[in-house]
């Protein structure tokens, strides 16, 4: 700029007066306002994080850190100290974004993800152009320059801190669970209000999401309400629908729950002939052995309806020999994570929304997926294959259910949720640590009825579960083998025993094959012969390879199960079709001509009643040889014993 002086002879020559020239560090001074900016908006937010300690300390140490770091680059200008704007600043925005995006479930009161709000994302913008400012200025280094113009900057800062600042102190985030404060957690990425004291609240159905494995309530003025009655509770449709009184329920959400009770017990009785249903595009998945048998509507599971009464994608039949009465629905959501919060939005705690990982699947007779069995404990599939269970589901029943109207089936049926067993609130109302199938009254086997193999000590919930899928799944496959004159031309050859009273077949290529427990190629077939001379289809008798030692045997049914070996029986030297023909001598040996097998682990899966159970042993010479030190099994439990 040019100055003019008056002098002795009027006035001096213009003259220049420049700004001093020194060596400094471009953009690390708006570097360090910004940071400075980001740090006092946090400082403000920590206040009303205080029901969150941690998350609290969090905002206090990162604004220490950002003011810090600003500080420190005012006072000691140098391309070194941009370093820790970048790092800190970087951290802020990542952590700024996992909260809009995702949430972060290791952080208590940062769980469920927020919309962005004003506060919060000034701070962001604030620490992304600290980060901006700071890689240029240590990437371009100390130059001699005369000093910055930071005046509009640093009014630009001011205008955006000063507001940030004064709605991120006064904005309240309900983030707590009950654990914590009783609060409803409130997804704030959907719409929502705020209450007298700025508590964010759901003003419809589609905001809330609320932390189902902590039931709690929360009343209108903000406080935290217990729950007036247990859920869940036993159905009856006969009755009035009550859904009422549960914790953390919205008034909405209640609403919604009873209209979809309403429009279940409304629409679906149009499907209560199995064969409106097929007509219709349901196809059974073959589990009728269970007790239930569901139908699916593929075409209905991927599009972008669901919890409709008018189309839903499962129809649950209940069992009994050849009839069905419809029981209710399993409505069945498009591919997504069981928490996702548009399900749990729908009814909270009322809705326990499980899948189905466990289940192996392959093409029926129709074309159609039907279940054929469960994946064993490294997740594999010894026939089918396993799609994962992507999908979450829930049941709404139209039929009287003692554990709710939403309840899941018991056993292999309840499928797996996001929340521990003892937390699920869609099965019966009782402790789960103290429910074992030792709790549950003995049930003689009658594989015409529902398949109930409680009552014996020491058995899991897993165990017996597996079980009864295997037993379910034979008396629903096995008998397409009824015929000995389909399994011969299949290539199953009789061992002559008939005179027993009961005669085997044996697919020989089959034993040391890697395919076991499957009914639609089970390694022996067993027929009981009648009186006139006909054959009837009593049991399956699978092996496993003849190098697997009776100590090695899967662990499927625990106490259920005794697997056996025959290591004295002498056949024929045939070998395509060998037949017994007697027993070892004292020796364990078998006189000339006839041969001694290597012997292979077995066990018997019967379809028709037995006095020992569903997994008896033949008595006798057939009964076999069990484990050293084991006492013979015989299921009293779910037979009349010997």
């Amino acid at each position: 700029m040019t100055l003019a002086v008056p002098g002795d002879g009027g006035l001096l020559e213009p003259t220049y007066v420049e700004r001093a020239v020194r060596t400094r560090v471009p953009g690390l001074a708006i570097a360090a306002m910004t940071t400075i900016g980001a740090g006092i908006i946090h400082a403000a937010a920590a206040g009303v994080h205080a029901e969150h300690q941690n998350l609290a300390r969090l905002f206090i140490l990162l604004a220490v850190a950002q003011v810090g770091a600003g500080l420190l680059a005012m006072a000691h200008p140098n391309r070194w100290v941009a370093l820790p704007i970048v790092a800190i600043n970087a951290t802020a925005v990542g952590f700024w974004l996992a909260t809009r995006i995702t949430g972060i479930s290791w952080i208590e009161g940062l769980e469920v993800r927020e919309a962005a709000q004003f506060a919060d994302t000034a701070a962001a913008l604030l620490a992304a152009a600290a980060v901006g400012c700071a890689v240029a200025a240590s990437m371009i280094g100390e130059r001699q320059s005369a000093a910055p113009r930071i005046s509009f900057p640093a009014f630009a800062v001011a205008a955006l801190t000063i507001p940030a600042m004064l709605s991120g102190g006064t904005h309240v985030h309900s983030h707590s669970d009950a654990a914590a404060s009783g609060t409803a957690v409130v997804d704030e990425s959907q719409p929502h209000a705020h209450d007298a004291g700025s508590a964010s609240i759901a003003p419809d159905a589609a905001a809330p999401v609320v932390d189902v494995s902590q039931p709690h309530g929360h009343a209108e003025d903000g406080t935290s309400v217990a729950a007036t009655a247990a859920w869940p509770r036993p159905w009856d449709p006969a009755q009035p629908i009550d859904v009422s009184g549960v914790a953390g329920v919205t008034a909405e959400q209640e609403a919604r729950a009873v209209k979809l009770i309403e429009d279940s017990l409304n629409d679906l009785p149009k499907y209560a002939d199995t064969a409106a249903a097929i007509a219709d595009g349901y196809a059974s998945i073959g589990d009728a052995g269970t007790g239930s048998e569901h139908f699916i509507k593929l075409s209905l599971i991927e599009d972008e309806t669901f919890l409709d009464a008018s189309q839903p994608e499962s129809l649950v039949y209940t069992v009994d020999g050849e009839s069905r009465t419809l029981a209710g629905a399993m409505y069945i959501a498009s591919a997504r994570p069981t928490d996702d919060p548009t399900l749990l939005a729908f009814a909270g705690p009322l809705m326990q929304w499980h899948n189905h990982g466990d289940l192996c699947w392959a093409a029926g007779p129709d074309g159609k997926p039907r279940v054929v069995g469960i994946t064993d404990a490294n997740g594999k599939c010894a026939t089918g294959v396993n799609t994962g269970g992507e999908n979450p589901m829930v049941h709404v029943w139209v039929i009287p259910h003692p554990c709710g109207v939403f309840a899941a089936l018991e056993g292999v049926g309840a499928g797996q949720a996001a929340v521990p067993e003892e937390q699920r609130v869609d099965m019966c109302n009782t402790e789960h640590a103290e429910h074992s199938a030792a709790a549950v009254p003995a049930k003689p086997y009658d594989p015409t009825q529902p398949i109930d193999l409680g009552g014996v000590d020491g058995v899991t919930p897993e165990q017996q579960a597996a079980a009864e899928n295997l037993v379910a799944l034979n008396v629903v496959r096995l008998p397409q083998w009824s015929d000995y004159k389909v399994a011969e031309a299949a290539g199953y050859h009789s061992i002559g025993d008939g005179l027993t009273g009961y005669e085997h077949f044996i697919k020989w290529d089959l034993i040391n094959d890697d395919i076991a427990l499957d009914p639609d190629q089970p390694e022996s077939l067993v027929y009981q012969t009648q009186p006139d001379g006909s054959k009837t289809l009593v049991s399956a008798m699978y092996f496993l390879p003849d190098d697997v030692a009776l100590t090695e045997v899967p662990d499927i049914g625990g106490a259920l199960m005794q697997w056996h070996i025959h290591d004295n029986l002498c056949f024929t030297d045939d070998p395509v079709a060998p037949l017994v023909r007697g027993v070892t001598n004292s020796g364990g040996n078998c006189p000339a001509p006839f041969v001694k097998f290597q012997p292979a682990p077995m066990i018997h899966v019967w379809i028709t009643p037995h006095k020992c159970g569903p997994f008896a042993a033949l008595e006798g010479v057939g009964a076999g040889q069990i484990a050293e030190g084991e006492a013979r099994l015989c299921d009293v439990a779910h037979g009349a014993g010997f």
